[in-house]
C-alpha cells in the first residue's frame, strides 16, 4: 500500500488540498496564511502524495546550524493509520540527519496522544509543558529528538 506513496516538495498546485489538511487538523485563525508562511519560510516543506492525492504534509525550519524545528505536521483524517505519517516524518528525519544537525524539536497539543504516541516511537522525548501555548489556551509539550551522540 505504502509503494503507491510519494513524498515530495510542495507544489502551490498544492495548496488547496494543504489547506484543507490544516482547517481539518488544527482549526486554525487563518489557515490560508499558515500554508503562506510553510511555503515562503521554511526551508523543507514536504506532502506525501496518495494516488494522485495530497494526503498529509510537514514542514520544518533551520533555527541553528545544530537544531530544526518541525513547523507543521498533519495527516487528512481519512488517510490515517495507514503509515503515511511516519513515513513521511522518517523521511524529513533522515534528511534532516544529513545536514548533520544535532537536533529535531517540535510542540504537540498535550491531548494529542496519537500524535505523541508516533512522536515517542520515534525517540522524541518531552522536554517541557509550554503553557497555553494554543489559540484556544491548551498548553503544549515541547518535544525533542537527538539526531547525534553528544561529544563528551
Amino acid at each position: 500500500m505504502l509503494q503507491s506513496a510519494v513524498i515530495r516538495p510542495y507544489n502551490p498546485s498544492d495548496f488547496g488540498q494543504i489547506l484543507e489538511i490544516e482547517k481539518e487538523a488544527f482549526n486554525p485563525v487563518n489557515p490560508s496564511y499558515n500554508v503562506y508562511l510553510y511555503s515562503t519560510f521554511c526551508n523543507r516543506f514536504l506532502v506525501v502524495d496518495f494516488h494522485g492525492k495530497v494526503a498529509g504534509y510537514i514542514a520544518t525550519m533551520d533555527l541553528s546550524p545544530w537544531e530544526e524545528k518541525i513547523i507543521s505536521f498533519a495527516v487528512k483524517k481519512n488517510f490515517r493509520q495507514r503509515g503515511l505519517g511516519k513515513l513521511l516524518l522518517n523521511h524529513v528525519l533522515s534528511e534532516i540527519r544529513k545536514t548533520g544537525k544535532k537536533y529535531v524539536i517540535l510542540e504537540v497539543r498535550v491531548s494529542n496522544v496519537i500524535a505523541q504516541r508516533l512522536y515517542k516511537k520515534m525517540g522524541f522525548v518531552v522536554k517541557d509543558v509550554i503553557p497555553n501555548y494554543y489559540h484556544d489556551g491548551e498548553d503544549a509539550l515541547l518535544m525533542q529528538l537527538q539526531l547525534t551522540e553528544r561529544e563528551s
